[in-house]
Order: C-alpha cells, then sequence, then structure tokens
C-alpha cells in the first residue's frame, strides 16, 4: 500500500513539472498578440479560478476557510505571483528554454530551506549537489556567448529566473509545513490562484494595461496557460507533497526544465551553446545525485 501510494505521488509529480514546462507554449505567442506578462498572468489565474468552481461543487467542498488557512492561502498567493512574475517576464529578456533550466534551481533551494529551517541533515549528496547546481548555473549564465552562439540571454533574465526559482521553492515548503497542507488540493489550487489573480492588475500599466482578448486564438491560449500549467500543475503538485513530500517533489520537477527546453528548440528555433549545454547537464546532475545518494528520504 505504502509503495503504491509512493508511485503515484511520484506520477503526481512528474505530471506537474512536465504541465509547469508548457508555460512558455502558451506565454510567447501571446506576448506576440500584444499581451503583457501581467495581463497573461491576471487571465491564467483567473481563468483558473472560474474552471475550478464546478469540480470544486462536484467534489462537495465547502469554499469556507479558517481563519490560519486564509492567512496561509494568502502567503501562497503572493508567493506563485511573485515566482509567475518573474517566470513570465524572464521570457522578455532570455530563451525560454534557458529560463525554465534556472527556474529548475528550486529543487536545491527547497533542500537547503529543510536543511537551516527543519533542521533536516544535510548529506553528503545535498552538499555536492549544491556545488554541481552552482556549476550549472555558472555555464549557463557565462557572459559573451550570446551574439556568437545564437543565444539570447541577460543578466536581468537570470535574476529573474533565479527569483521566480527561490519563490517557488518557498511555496513548496509552505505547501507542506503551514495551515495549507490541511486543505485538499483542488481547494488550496482554488484559493491560490482566486487570491493571487487581483494582484497583477497592480502592476498593468501603460502600454500594459488590461486588454480583453478579441480573437479565438487569443481565447484558446489563455485558457491552456490557466489549465494545463496553473490547475494541472498546481494540482498534482499539490497532490505529490502530500504523499511523498516536498523535497522529492521538487526534485521529480527534472521533467519541468526539459520540457521548456524542447518547447524552446522545436517550437521556438533556440539554440544552445557547449557552454548552456553543459550547464543544463550539470543542473540535471545536481538532481539525479539526490535522487541516488538520498533515496531512503524519499520515503519520508
Amino acid at each position: 500500500m505504502k509503495s503504491s501510494t509512493h508511485i503515484w505521488g511520484a506520477v503526481c509529480g512528474a505530471l506537474a513539472a512536465a504541465a509547469y514546462g508548457l508555460n512558455p507554449l502558451f506565454a510567447k505567442p501571446l506576448y506576440e498578440l500584444g499581451f503583457s506578462p501581467s495581463v497573461v498572468l491576471f487571465y491564467r489565474f483567473f481563468l483558473a479560478a472560474v474552471m475550478l468552481i464546478p469540480l470544486l461543487m462536484l467534489k462537495r467542498y465547502k469554499f469556507a476557510l479558517t481563519r490560519s488557512e486564509l492567512i496561509a492561502s494568502l502567503f501562497g498567493a503572493v508567493l506563485m505571483v511573485c515566482s509567475s512574475l518573474c517566470l513570465y517576464n524572464s521570457f522578455n529578456y532570455m530563451d525560454v528554454g534557458l529560463a525554465m533550466t534556472l527556474l529548475f534551481l528550486y529543487p536545491v533551494v527547497v533542500a537547503l530551506i529543510m536543511t537551516a529551517v527543519y533542521r533536516e541533515k544535510i548529506s553528503w549528496s545535498i552538499a555536492l549537489s549544491i556545488a554541481l547546481a552552482l556549476g550549472g548555473l555558472c555555464c549557463v549564465t557565462m557572459p559573451g556567448k550570446g551574439a556568437a552562439g545564437g543565444v539570447h540571454i541577460t543578466w536581468l533574465g537570470v535574476i529573474l529566473a533565479i527569483g521566480s526559482a527561490v519563490s517557488y521553492a518557498v511555496y513548496i515548503v509552505a505547501v507542506r509545513k503551514s495551515s495549507m497542507s490541511k486543505l485538499p488540493s483542488e481547494k488550496l489550487t482554488f484559493y491560490t490562484v482566486l487570491f493571487g489573480s487581483p494582484f497583477f492588475i497592480l502592476f498593468m500599466q501603460g502600454n500594459a494595461m488590461f486588454k480583453l482578448p478579441s480573437e479565438p486564438m487569443s481565447w484558446l491560449l489563455l485558457l491552456g496557460v490557466a489549465f494545463f500549467p496553473t490547475i494541472i500543475a498546481l494540482v498534482f503538485m499539490a497532490m505529490a507533497i502530500e504523499k511523498i513530500g516536498a523535497t522529492p517533489t521538487a526534485i521529480l520537477g527534472v521533467l519541468e526544465p526539459l520540457t521548456g527546453l524542447l518547447i524552446g528548440i522545436i517550437v521556438y528555433g533556440e539554440k544552445l551553446t557547449l557552454f548552456s549545454a553543459l550547464g543544463v547537464v550539470l543542473i540535471f546532475a545536481s538532481v539525479v545525485l539526490v535522487i541516488v545518494g538520498d533515496r531512503k528520504k524519499l520515503d519520508t
């Protein structure tokens, strides 16, 4: 029974990661249609909340929240807003494949938080994985290779992508350790996106003011970004955290940057230089090392 629960938890984590990696597939075309990152994210969160209402009613969940659940949900919404804003804006300053790869630093951040704050014992594999991740970060962000290698990357893009990773890591830990853990995954996702959607209005300025979709393609892309990298990703992530824990769920995020990289290369024709590819391998290796070196933790 325990084994099947862990297998299902691993499947949920993998599905969540792959779904979240679809963000650039929907976001980039919407930018080309004149939508700003803030407007795309407003629709992403708002439409996701609307689509979740029938599911909550079907499962007969009560919409009421306790005071602690309300505070925790608001905190989770703020974290997801920060993570999403940083990630979506980074797409304007670097290749989406590299942005999604840098976002994948969040499993290392999760491991660090669990060690520093919750006293999880740091192992040799965690320490070495951190070193590999930092080495990979240096390779991916190596300056002076953009023009020659056809790679688009800026320091602002790097900072935004890392900021997204940190915010996402804190959210994952909060889902495990705060009052959010008491909420069913669907209900938690509903309140995260519901409370988060109004925040994006604050970032709509000048030419980035609110834009109503005027084309069927716009609506299809907005519904896609609300369903796949939002509802599917957050619901399955919460289920995975409940069944196998925060660190293993973060580690299973290996499919996230892989999905983003494939989209960047296949859909947008992006390229990887030798150093960029080496950096990607090192970051992936850092997470694989955690899996191999800390197998016992996957059952806690």
